[in-house]
């Protein structure tokens, strides 16, 4: 077993000191120490979520993991992933965080199949902004509100199949189309070829839903 080596100031990770000679992180567990609290901004980049699994220390007072899953101490937000993690096989998960599958796509070049447990009830910004040439993910009925951009999913072909009837924030899957009602001017100003292709994604969704009338408007195909 091999453990990053973290550099820690004030409570913040800020970099990783242990890299390969391109500069990339070497394989291992990422372990968070009792007196991190917190990462700078490019710390969780520049890791890369190359990890094999993700251990805090059980006195750490902000974070807590299970399954190789970074959570938070109380184990109901989904910080960070890494490749191994399994969060299937998480109990009382009620947010996936932003970004909390930042940089997993990378590592799943031909396909990302997850099935959100039952109970989770929010997926926050940027929660499943996932790469892979083919993604499915099935969205739980306790999901009760999507933020924007959470399924801002770049891929040849994705499936989201929601069983329930979410609340969706204008912009949930990133499309170009959603971008101009969104109010966020950073979505709406991104360059063309980082949208996501409507018609490289299907919805599956209860007959006359919210979820329903939010993909015909904004030209998201039903299956």
């Amino acid at each position: 077993m091999y453990y990053y080596d973290l550099t820690i100031e004030d409570g913040v990770i800020t970099y990783i000191d242990d890299t390969d000679e391109a500069g990339c992180p070497l394989p291992g567990i990422l372990y968070i120490p009792k007196n991190a609290t917190s990462f700078s901004p490019d710390a969780w980049i520049s890791l890369g979520c190359k990890a094999d699994g993700i251990l805090v220390h059980p006195d750490n007072p902000v974070f807590s993991s299970a399954h190789n899953c970074l959570l938070s101490k109380d184990g109901t937000t989904l910080i960070k992933t890494c490749k191994n993690s399994r969060i299937s096989k998480l109990s009382g998960l009620k947010t996936i965080g932003p970004n909390a599958f930042q940089t997993v796509g990378a590592d799943a070049e031909e396909e990302f199949n997850l099935r959100i447990p039952s109970g989770v009830q929010v997926l926050d910004y940027r929660a499943l902004a996932v790469c892979a040439d083919t993604v499915r993910i099935i969205v739980p009925s306790s999901v009760i509100f999507i933020d924007l951009l959470a399924f801002m999913i770049h891929s040849d072909y994705t499936h989201i199949a929601f069983e329930g009837d979410a609340d969706l924030r204008i912009g949930t899957f990133g499309t170009a189309a959603e971008a101009e009602d969104s109010g966020y001017e950073v979505y709406r100003s991104m360059p063309s070829i980082l949208y996501p292709k409507a018609d490289r994604i299907s919805v599956s969704c209860p007959r006359g839903s919210k979820i329903s009338a939010y993909c015909k408007k904004y030209g998201i195909p039903e299956v």
